[in-house]
């Protein structure tokens, strides 16, 4: 009997062209499920967000259907009214289904995920792991099933961007990263990247044109609604001008260091040209760089602009590092040593959800976490700035560090 069982869990099973061990599907079944109940445990929290806008987001398009859509009730993007539109179709609770479409979406973010480390390791083992870690990190659980908010929504689609470039299927990759934009704005965060692939020639010019027609695609029905075109090609700007009262809130950047509620339009206006002038400068350098654009290269990108662009930024919230943090993920995974990085990341961004969700200030001051950001900033843009020196010699490392990752 114990012959057979060891037999079992040691037999390669093959679902098209993943084999997996029965051991392994074991596990895996066995982490789902829990992550699931995690999930299912936190279905009745309401936050202030669901309170405050979703909900009457939701009585206005039940009240009066996709009619409902040409008003300006709503400042975040068409598509996302568009599924709570569909939302309120359904004969559930409207909560229950955006959080559970979006822990849907978690899943499926965490299968993506999984599927760029294999791409970029070619560890099965560490594949596993690092869609498993996403499914658990705090952040991850917090955002949709207690906060009903929905970042894993164009996380999911730039992911899959993400994986498609590194796959060589340009047009694909470009077509989410546009869908991703029509959105959400925050995936400007590491537009600097495509900049740099386009110079570097692994993206053509012509591909851009996806970003423009995917938002167009996303405001039509708005617009056939009834809402102004004009006001549809604006929401972005719309959007920016609403968090003028604080510059930072509840994110540690530079703004929780030299104060964020003083000087308001001044630091503004400054933290933009700031961070162009930044952004013209890390880019300048990128270009005239010679290094071999590899999967880890492009991975490292997305870490450092998402990290670079939020820490300068006025206006930025808690949740504005859950793109980054996905990415740092994938990157620890190949480069393992690294991984307390992402330790301390999940550690900062947890903190702003929890005064959120909680209501009560951390005990650790903003300013001092802000510190800790910097500190990882600089740790990444050391890494990016070594990459072409130091590639062999990191993954002769990588290969001896895999032998001490818990299985």
């Amino acid at each position: 009997m114990d012959r057979y069982i060891r037999g079992l869990l040691k037999r390669e099973l093959t679902f098209g062209g993943y084999r997996i061990t029965g051991s392994e599907l074991i596990f895996l079944v066995f982490a789902g499920a829990l992550a699931v109940l995690v999930r299912v445990s936190l279905h009745s929290f309401v936050a202030d967000d669901w309170s405050i806008y979703w909900s009457n987001w939701l009585m206005e398009l039940e009240e009066k259907g996709f009619s409902a859509l040409a008003e300006d009730f709503y400042d975040y993007a068409p598509p996302v009214m568009y599924l709570l539109y569909g939302i309120t179709l359904l004969p559930v609770n409207a909560m229950t289904a955006l959080k559970g479409f979006c822990c849907l979406l978690e899943f499926a973010g965490a299968l993506v995920i999984a599927g760029i480390v294999a791409e970029c390791t070619g560890s099965r083992r560490r594949a596993r792991l690092a869609g498993i870690f996403f499914l658990f990190l705090p952040t991850v659980i917090l955002n949709a099933a207690a906060w009903s908010q929905c970042d894993i929504i164009y996380t999911f689609l730039i992911l899959c961007s993400v994986y498609f470039l590194l796959k060589d299927r340009t047009w694909t990759g470009m077509w989410f990263y546009g869908a991703a934009f029509a959105v959400k704005l925050q995936t400007l965060f590491i537009f600097p990247l495509l900049v740099i692939l386009w110079v570097r020639r692994k993206v053509d010019l012509k591909h851009f044109v996806t970003i423009p027609l995917m938002y167009l695609a996303g405001i039509v029905p708005a617009w056939l609604a009834g809402r102004p075109f004009m006001e549809l090609i604006g929401i972005y700007a719309f959007q920016g001008k609403k968090d003028r009262w604080s510059l930072s809130i509840k994110f540690p950047n530079i703004y929780q260091i030299i104060g964020n509620n003083y000087f308001l339009d001044e630091y503004v206006s400054a933290g933009m040209y700031l961070i162009l002038g930044i952004l013209m400068l890390v880019l300048f350098w990128m270009a005239y760089q010679n290094v071999r654009v590899t999967k880890e290269y492009v991975i490292l990108g997305v870490v450092f602009f998402g990290m670079l662009t939020t820490y300068f930024l006025p206006h930025m919230h808690e949740r504005y590092l859950y793109l980054t943090d996905a990415f740092l993920l994938i990157y620890v995974m190949i480069r393992v040593r690294r991984f307390p990085m992402f330790i301390a990341a999940s550690f900062l961004t947890v903190v702003g959800y929890g005064e959120y969700l909680t209501g009560r200030e951390p005990s650790v001051a903003y300013g001092v976490l802000a510190f800790i950001q910097l500190a990882q900033l600089v740790i990444i843009g050391l890494d990016l700035y070594h990459f072409p020196a130091c590639e062999e010699e990191r993954r002769e490392l990588d290969r001896r560090e895999e032998g001490r990752i818990p299985g």
